[in-house]
């Protein structure tokens, strides 16, 4: 009989976990977990946010609409052919266009001049902050729950830290009336303080939120070489968005650098026991997959468990960090690897199948096969959405309010 993961036992170490006091708890939400908000537009319901390829496809319609961007940007999808990349995605095309400005001087590089270069990254970073500036529909969403989680957990400081670039997480941790420091200072223009972070003096009811890749509000003033967090663009001022590793100058590299370096702090925590939720993440990131798996293995007491969406088969990257590293959990729809093991899911649906509900769904029985024999099943917690109601069901337990 091929092996499987018992569901029961999943859940019952899930809810252990985020119920657990005085355990240092993070989630970690990457592109996928916007697509589980559901709004109702002109075409009828779609996500509130768009993955990648949704949103690469609006910068497509934004850029050759553009006037003096239009001409640069087919310049740039011309140099993609070239170079046999087919269907660049909206990040790939920013990388690129900075690694160009990084070397093309006053001449330009590949028949793209410096001034075509700028306004390519200009427009992108401006299309993409349009399109994800979003605010949460007034119904209950999972941000909701996690941040009514947050505001409930007993534990040291609860650490958020997402690729995203959207204010949804500020959003909902602000409705639940959940204090949070992000690194920020201020209140006019709140500029980025390296050393209070460092210093680590924040209150320890305050979640801490770190956003890896920047955020739609945060801006570089080239004249002052401050990053400042804000909706009010001042002269000088550029979009922050980084979706890469490039080595930018160092004013605006620093908070990208001070990030990353929370989830490794994070991770390793003094080799003591910490739990990081990975959620809407496909690990297509091999510098964040490099970071995480290093602190694993310098931590064996810390815990990763990846709550995945689609079927295994979708995520071989982190199919082959979780069968090398014991410590990392990948839990997809059809199966899991746990412990280093991979395996379908099974239940016993006399035994599982209503305390199960909503966690798992049991599948169809087999013909000849005993009713209450051990059946394979689906995790459906990877949706978002319903991770969110686990959240929910879990938070009537972690105490009261912070």
């Amino acid at each position: 009989m091929a092996f499987g993961h018992d569901a029961h036992q999943c859940v019952s170490q899930l809810r252990q976990t985020l119920a657990a006091d005085k355990l240092p708890i993070g989630f970690f939400l990457g592109a996928g977990c916007p697509c589980a908000v559901m709004v109702d537009g002109d075409k009828g319901m779609s996500s509130i946010i768009p993955d990648i390829r949704g949103l690469t496809a609006h910068i497509h319609e934004v850029l050759i609409a553009t006037d003096d961007a239009k001409e640069a940007y087919s310049k740039l999808l011309e140099l993609f052919k070239e170079d046999e990349i087919e269907s660049p995605n909206v990040e790939l095309m920013l990388n690129r266009v900075r690694q160009f400005r990084e070397v093309a001087g006053k001449v330009g590089v590949r028949g793209l001049s410096a001034d075509e270069l700028a306004a390519l990254d200009r427009h992108i970073c401006k299309s993409i902050g349009a399109r994800v500036k979003r605010s949460l529909p007034l119904d209950w969403t999972p941000y909701h729950s996690l941040a009514e989680y947050v505001g409930r957990h007993r534990s040291p400081s609860t650490e958020l830290f997402t690729t995203n670039y959207d204010m949804l997480l500020e959003e909902a941790l602000e409705h639940q009336q959940v204090p949070y420091f992000d690194g920020f200072v201020g209140s006019s223009r709140p500029f980025f303080d390296q050393k209070a972070i460092e210093d680590g003096e924040v209150p320890q009811r305050w979640a801490r939120l770190w956003k890896l890749h920047g955020s739609i509000n945060w801006r570089f003033n080239r004249a002052s070489k401050v990053v400042v967090r804000t909706d009010r663009e001042d002269a000088g001022d550029e979009l922050l968005i980084h979706p890469s590793h490039l080595k930018y100058d160092e004013s605006r590299r620093m908070p990208y650098l001070v990030m990353a370096d929370r989830l490794k702090t994070f991770l390793k925590r003094g080799e003591r026991p910490v739990a990081l939720f990975i959620l809407g993440y496909s690990f297509g990131d091999e510098h964040i997959n490099e970071a995480l798996i290093d602190c694993l293995r310098s931590n064996p007491s810390a815990a990763c468990f990846a709550v995945q969406y689609d079927a295994l088969s979708r995520y071989p990257a982190a199919v082959k960090l979780a069968t090398e590293n014991s410590n990392l959990s990948v839990m997809a729809k059809d199966r899991a690897v746990i412990r280093r093991r991979e395996g379908g899911w099974i239940m016993t649906p006399a035994r599982d199948a209503a305390a199960l509900a909503e966690v798992f769904t049991v599948g169809a029985e087999v013909a000849g096969t005993d009713s209450d024999a051990p059946r394979p099943c689906e995790f459906e917690v990877g949706n978002f959405a319903k991770f969110g109601d686990f959240l929910r069901l879990v938070s009537s337990t972690v105490g009261e309010p912070r």
